[in-house]
Order: structure tokens, then sequence, then C-alpha cells
């Protein structure tokens, strides 16, 4: 059995971050350990106990496509300062040209996500500033072509605070805490309080949630295979689609986060770690 394939698959491969050493680390930079109740352990000293795994990074795919959204966004306004200058109808174009922008904009962000919700939502977009510009958009059409341009600014606007909400959900690294468990053990009698349970017998995917007192986030617990093994993943998730890392020095909590962070999801140890997971590692 390949070692490396269980380092990346808790550590993450060293592909995800270029410019650090090539071989995975324990800890890297903002990492902080859970409360002591979380009986928490890490591949460098195995047992038991709920271990973090890194996932990868989404930021680069999402801001690689969204960085070419303002380009498009201000060239749907050229064939309106350009009239009949093209062979196409300079409002068609316009319209492709905007439509394209917003596409950029906003696709990678779903598309990328890496949460498990499929609960809908309009973020990241800014929907206020955005609904005002397409209400210009009208007026301009009905009453005076000026309107516009102010349309447009309140576009530009709407795009800047999207831009804002993503590069803010981006901030915190991506990492689960799993606990491996043996299948028959899971039951809701060993959730702790407080979960919205969607499933009596372990499954791979969602398995429980929790999300009315904690703002911009959701908890949630999903099962997880790898090989023959079984396990409980805990998440923090950021309106509904970013896993952000609770143990982290980025990740903004309040005092109900707090309290719920201090005891661990289950009230089971679950099972020991088998031995492929622990391995001679580096720290950073």
């Amino acid at each position: 059995m390949d070692l490396d394939n269980e380092q990346d698959w808790l550590l993450g491969e060293s592909s995800w971050w270029p410019n650090s050493e090539s071989k995975p680390t324990v800890s890297r930079y903002g990492d902080l350990q859970p409360p002591e109740s979380w009986n928490h352990t890490n591949p460098k000293l195995g047992g038991g106990g709920w271990m973090r795994q890194r996932l990868k990074p989404v930021g680069p795919q999402i801001l690689y496509y969204s960085s070419w959204s303002l380009f498009f966004l201000i060239s749907s306004s050229v064939p309106l300062i350009f009239p009949n200058k093209l062979p196409i109808d300079d409002q068609l174009l316009a319209i492709i040209l905007f439509s394209f922008s917003w596409i950029l904009t906003l696709m990678p962000f779903v598309w990328f996500s890496n949460s498990n919700n499929e609960i809908f939502t309009f973020f990241p977009l800014d929907l206020l500033y955005f609904c005002l510009g397409v209400i210009f958009f009208i007026l301009h059409i009905l009453i005076d072509p000026r309107l516009g341009w102010f349309g447009f600014l309140l576009f530009l606007i709407a795009w800047g605070r999207t831009i804002r909400n993503i590069s803010n959900s981006l901030s915190v690294n991506s990492s689960r805490w799993l606990l491996p468990i043996s299948s028959p053990d899971y039951s809701q009698d060993i959730l702790n309080d407080g979960w919205e349970i969607s499933s009596n017998k372990f499954k791979n995917g969602l398995i429980a949630t929790k999300s009315d007192i904690f703002g911009p986030y959701s908890a949630e617990l999903t099962g997880v295979s790898y090989r023959n093994y079984r396990f409980i993943a805990f998440s923090m998730v950021y309106r509904n689609r970013i896993i952000h890392d609770p143990f982290n020095t980025n990740f903004i909590s309040n005092i109900e986060i707090n309290n719920f962070l201090s005891l661990p999801p289950l009230k089971i140890s679950g099972e020991h770690w088998p031995e492929i997971f622990t391995v001679e590692i580096e720290e950073e």
C-alpha cells in the first residue's frame, strides 16, 4: 500500500502549495489546535481522536476565471460608446459581453465550492446593487438613454462588492476534521444536541447540519469513506459554499461558535487511526 497516498489524502498534495517544501507537513501557518475536549491527534502522533484533513484550496481556481470578468464587463460598454461600428447589433453584443462577464464572476465560485450543502443562495452576488443596475437599465430603454450609464456604474459597484464577497470567503484555509468510526457505531444518539439529522445510518455524504446561531456559518457532519475505512467529517461552511477550518487564525468566530466548538460534535471517541495514516513527516 502506498503511504504517500495516505499523506496526500490527509495533509494535501504538495502541488497545492507550490511555494512550500515538497514534503507535506503536519502544521501550516495559521493552524490552531482544537480544545483538549476534542481528543485530537495528527498523522505524526496517531492513536485516536479527531484529525485535520486539508482540502484543495479553491481560491486559485475561482480567482483565475473571475479575474477575466472585469474585462468583459467594461467591454460591454464599448459597443454603446461607438455605435454602428460593428457588423453585429450593438445592443446584442453589449448584452452578450455583459452576460459573459457575470458568468465568469459567479460560476467559478459555484462550480468549485467544496461544501456538501445544496441550499440555493445568491451569495456571493451583491443582490442590492445588481438589482438597482437592472432597474436603471430598464429605465434607460423606457425613459432616457443617459440613465444607462448610471445603471452601468451600479453594475460596476455590484461587481466590486461581489468580488469582495468572494475574496472574504477565501481568506480561511479549507480543512475538515475527521474521526474514524465503525459503520455500525453510527446512530443519531452519538451526536451532541442541536443537530438537524438527515440520516440515521452511516452513508457517504451529508448526515447532519446545524445553522441556527452561527451567522454566516453552518456546521456539517458528513460520512466519508477511504479504502475500507469509514469516517465522520466535521466542517464549518461559510455561506453554504466554502469550508473553513474553524481552528485557524483567520477564522472569524463569535461567542455562540466558540461555545459550540468547545466540545466535539460527537459523544464517542471513535476508533484508533490505522497505522497507514501514521507516518514520519516534518513540521513547517
